[in-house]
């Protein structure tokens, strides 16, 4: 309202129109209370809120943390199992190797047992064709040595019997020491 229309107005509207603005004013306050009532309430829901998010925000970075580091492991153990299955199959040709080096070797011992037993068997049969080669020499030996006891004079002799006799008796298996002489 203009200057000159309050001029006009009487006391009693003047008053009324003061009452009806401070009821105004009055009403105005008690909704700017009720407002920052509210919002203060906001304002404490929403700090909550917030700390509620940080503290959410402060789990997700570790479970992020946490999921890096596993995914780490995982990367991890795929190279390790990558090398595993590169080495298995390293090993497995090694395996191979090695068994034919087993394999040869065995044929070389096996081969070598069967020289020692052909040359046994070589030594074997020159042994038994020199026994029987050497048999009647032995016998013709034996013979000699009898006919020389015999021709011996009886006084030597007598000494000597005694002495054989005595060591046939210690001897308990006389052919061991007289070799293949009584074949």
């Amino acid at each position: 309202m203009a200057n000159k229309e309050l001029r006009k107005l009487n006391r009693k509207e003047l008053l009324q129109m003061l009452l009806v603005q401070c009821e105004e004013t009055e009403r105005m306050q008690k909704e700017t209370e009720k407002v920052n009532a509210a919002m203060a309430a906001m304002e404490e829901s929403y700090e909550r809120l917030k700390e509620k998010l940080n503290v959410k925000d402060a789990r997700l970075n570790e479970k992020d943390a946490k999921i890096a580091e596993l995914q780490r492991t995982i990367e991890d153990m795929k190279m390790m199992r990558e090398i595993e299955i590169a080495e298995a199959g390293s090993i497995a040709e090694a395996s191979l190797r090695l068994n034919g080096i087993f394999e040869a070797a065995q044929r070389c011992a096996d081969q070598y047992l069967e020289n020692v037993r052909k040359l046994c068997e070589r030594e074997k049969q020159a042994a038994l064709e020199n026994g029987w080669q050497q048999a009647p020499r032995r016998r013709a030996n034996l013979s000699s040595v009898r006919r020389e006891f015999s021709s011996s004079s009886r006084s030597v002799r007598t000494g000597t019997d005694e002495t054989i006799v005595r060591m046939q008796k210690d001897i308990k298996d006389p052919s061991a020491y007289m070799g293949d002489i009584h074949e």
